[in-house]
């Protein structure tokens, strides 16, 4: 077995426990239907990271012959993001509250702060790796993915700071469209 194989083993474990959270977080709001007040904000953002989820497992087999798995660094780099994933997974849909009733909209701003600086955290982390990663290996890292995640971390803050309800709703859907034109480029 490679380091290569061990590090896609963690990361399948790590991806299918997220979507196992958010398919079970999905399924309870579904059984307890009639005491959940729908709102599509929420179910936007889980689907978001939903789709993000499968991009992401999905390149691991474009890595395969990165010299990141070589280096123990960057493999407890890469690990600290998947436990920040998780926690934004586990966030993003309500888990125990179904049987009394769920407000999806409530919930989605009493947590949006939580989330999205989850997810400010997650591209701050990622960029970091990536700019060590270019420095080490004397690459030029270029502007525009610098920028790109930049605008990410603005938007990303923008939304765990802000609790409008149009601001939210904007943003969102421009993220969307972002990782829907990500996907298709590949």
């Amino acid at each position: 077995m490679t380091q290569y194989d061990i590090v896609v083993s963690l990361f399948t474990i790590v991806y299918g426990l997220m979507l196992t959270d958010l398919f079970f977080s999905f399924h309870k709001l579904l059984k307890y239907k009639k005491t959940v007040k729908w709102h599509w904000l929420p179910l936007l953002t889980a689907w978001y990271l939903f789709l993000i989820i499968l991009k992401n497992w999905w390149d691991l087999a474009f890595f395969q012959n990165s010299s990141d798995w070589m280096n123990i660094i960057y493999f407890l780099a890469y690990g600290h993001l998947l436990v920040l994933f998780f926690l934004s997974v586990s966030t993003v849909l309500p888990d125990n509250n179904q049987q009394n009733g769920v407000d999806l909209k409530e919930y989605y701003f009493k947590n949006h702060r939580y989330f999205w600086g989850l997810m400010t955290s997650i591209v701050v982390v990622s960029l970091s790796i990536g700019i060590i990663r270019r420095l080490n290996l004397d690459e030029s890292s270029g502007i525009l993915p610098i920028l790109g995640n930049g605008v990410f971390i603005f938007f990303t803050l923008i939304l765990a700071i802000s609790k409008k309800y149009w601001v939210h709703s904007v943003i969102l859907i421009l993220l969307i469209i972002q990782i829907i034109f990500e996907i298709i480029n590949k």
